[in-house]
This record gives C-alpha cells, structure tokens and sequence, in this order.
C-alpha cells in the first residue's frame, strides 16, 4: 500500500469568486476517500484502489480515467462502487472546505487529455495527435505542484475518517488491452478528437 497517493476528479466547470477561472478538476489526497460524508463503502474501495495498485508511487497523482483504465476499461467498476456518487459528494466536501483540496482550471487539452486513459492519443484543434507521453507530463507537473504545496502542510482529509473496507479482499484490478470492447469513461474538450 502507497498511502500518500492524490486523487484527480475532473467534473463539469463551475465559477468561483475565489478562482479567476472556471474550475473543472480538484486534487485530493486519497485518504479523503475515507470521509464519512462521502457514499462508504464504495469511496474506501476507491480508496483501496488508488493506494493498493501495484506501481503506485509516493506523491503521484491519479485521474479517475486512469483507475478505469486500471479497472478493465471500466467493466469492473461495479465491483468496486458507485464512482460517480463519490466523485459528486467529493467535489462537494472540496467547496464546502470539508477537506484540503487543489481545484484547478485545466486548459481544455490537459482535461481532455486526462479525462481519457493513459494510452489515448487525441488530436486537438485539428492538430497532430497527442500521445500518451504529453498526459505524462500533465501528471508529472501536477505531482510537482501537489508536492510543492504539501511540503507546506499535509493534505487534510477532513475528520473522522472511516476504517478501510476489508471486502473484497482482492480488487478487480485488469488494466485495458486495445481491441477489446468495453465501457470506456471519455471526455472530449472543444476541438479534440480521440482516438485509441
């Protein structure tokens, strides 16, 4: 287990007074998975699925896109919960202040691309394809900010936390292979086209 992974929730845009931006995506740190406001036992799945994957490392950031990729293209989500539940209440705990959140106003090509799994390639604005390699590096300077703003004080996750969900005691974890059909979660910014 990884405990110090973040969560990447990209959601429909909205306004903020605090923001000069629309804000349509908010980093949290995994651990907020485990509020009791959030719909349980299905966040602590999804909490279990962002810390107990194999490769994860400390400090790095994962898109929803990314755990549906993870989880067969998105078949095994019900054997995990309710993703879209937990990512509302989230989003609401983060504008409430009920946990310490990162909300961001991605450029249209950063959302789409991580909105969409680590293998798409998308082409935006009529512009040459852009690989896997470019969401990378989204990610990475993501992880850098997160870092940046952690070394000034830990995420909070908000209070009392609710233990882990034992059951099940293996996740359903079967990242997906091109060429097999499939629930896919995929979004398109203005512009963009995706291709896999």
């Amino acid at each position: 287990m990884v405990p110090d992974v973040y969560f990447l929730a990209l959601h429909e845009p909205y306004r903020s007074a605090q923001h000069p931006v629309a804000i349509n995506a908010v980093i949290v740190h995994a651990a907020t998975l485990l509020h009791p406001a959030l719909p349980q036992p299905d966040a602590g799945r999804i909490y279990r699925c962002l810390t107990e994957f194999p490769d994860r490392r400390p400090g790095c950031v994962v898109p929803l896109s990314t755990m549906t990729f993870e989880l067969d293209g998105g078949r095994n989500w019900p054997l995990v919960g309710d993703w879209e539940q937990v990512v509302a209440g989230l989003i609401e705990l983060a504008r409430r202040g009920r946990c310490d959140a990162m909300p961001l106003g991605l450029p249209d090509l950063a959302a789409t691309l991580l909105a969409n799994g680590p293998m798409t390639r998308v082409r935006f604005a009529g512009g040459p394809l852009v690989d896997p390699a470019e969401r990378q590096q989204c990610l990475d300077e993501l992880a850098a900010l997160v870092a940046q703003a952690s070394g000034q004080a830990a995420f909070w996750p908000g209070d009392n936390l609710v233990a882990l969900p034992q059951t099940p005691a293996a996740l359903p974890y079967k990242p997906y292979r091109a060429g097999l059909a499939g629930a896919r979660f995929s979004w398109q910014g203005p512009g963009s086209a995706v291709t896999r």
